[in-house]
């Protein structure tokens, strides 16, 4: 008999034999054991595409993984992928499929051609691992499409902005909200339990982001245009502040409104998270993003 099927190494428990075992979580969260080579090369918390047979071992039938693919190595879609990761992991609370459509439809608004080149060679490099990395290892939106979903939430945002100041560029802030986390993909280790780089501890995401869309645009012949120049202060000034990594404070309007969307969608979405968490009349726990502050859940009577 032989299984083939995706699976989470929830334990590895090397022998003496010339195989060994894993314990391992499948999609229906059945949770079953296989043997595998001794000299497979596997990690644990990670999910892999096994292809097993049955074998008799000790006297007992096991099964033995006669292949095996990492995930990221499989060929697969972005939704298939994103599809597969809510089996495993927790994740963004809408798909993926929802997500990437919603952004897609901003990045096809952007009119200015600089400005589309730029973002869109830039979001096509990320676009696999954009979908499937946190935002942040903890805080806010630490979950499998974190940061994309912290991108779409943000991008929804702009709407209500330019219909009360019309006189705002909707490519730039559409582009400022793409471009400004999107190098998370390597500030961080991975999309599952992801620690920090030693590019993201040196150099940050806000710095590493500055530097590819300087490097994008002179390989697009764009090298010092407008354009490039007030994309790269909006991502270098989004977090306003020296001591949380930018250099200099926001001097466009579009870029003020960047950090503003930024630190709005941060923060309520982890105050959102801990108020589902208790009853009306009570207060949350100190929350870390919001100054320690403990929020109260209104209880007004029906």
């Amino acid at each position: 008999m032989s299984l083939s099927f995706y699976a989470k190494i929830d334990s590895i428990n090397e022998t003496t034999y010339d195989t060994y075992t894993l314990s391992v979580i499948k999609e229906d969260k059945e949770r079953i054991t296989l043997r595998i080579d001794k000299d497979a090369k596997i990690i644990q918390n990670m999910v892999y595409f096994f292809e097993t047979e049955e074998i008799e071992f000790k006297e007992r039938m096991q099964l033995l993984a006669t292949k095996f693919t990492y995930i990221d190595d499989c060929e697969i879609t972005i939704e298939e992928r994103g599809s597969l990761m809510t089996k495993f992991y927790e994740f963004a609370p809408i798909s993926v499929d929802e997500i990437k459509s919603s952004i897609e439809s901003y990045l096809m608004k952007i009119e200015n051609k600089i400005i589309k080149d730029i973002v869109m060679n830039i979001y096509k490099k990320h676009e696999k691992m954009f979908y499937l990395y946190p935002a942040a290892t903890k805080f806010h939106h630490a979950y499998i499409s974190g940061l994309s979903y912290h991108t779409k939430t943000m991008m929804n945002m702009i709407d209500g902005f330019l219909k009360v100041y019309p006189f705002l560029n909707q490519d730039l802030l559409i582009a400022g909200v793409m471009l400004h986390d999107v190098c998370k993909v390597v500030e961080l280790s991975h999309y599952a339990g992801p620690e920090y780089t030693k590019e993201g501890k040196l150099l940050g995401h806000i710095t590493m982001g500055v530097m590819e869309i300087e490097r994008t645009a002179n390989e697009l012949g764009y090298y010092k245009t407008e354009e490039a120049l007030v994309l790269e202060h909006m991502v270098l000034s989004h977090h306003y502040f020296p001591h949380f990594g930018s250099p200099k404070k926001p001097n466009i309007p579009e870029a003020i409104v960047l950090h503003f969307i930024d630190n709005i969608d941060s923060k309520l979405t982890v105050i959102g998270e801990q108020l589902a968490q208790v009853q009306p009349g009570e207060f949350t726990q100190p929350i870390g993003v919001a100054d320690r502050e403990r929020y109260y859940k209104v209880n007004f009577e029906d």
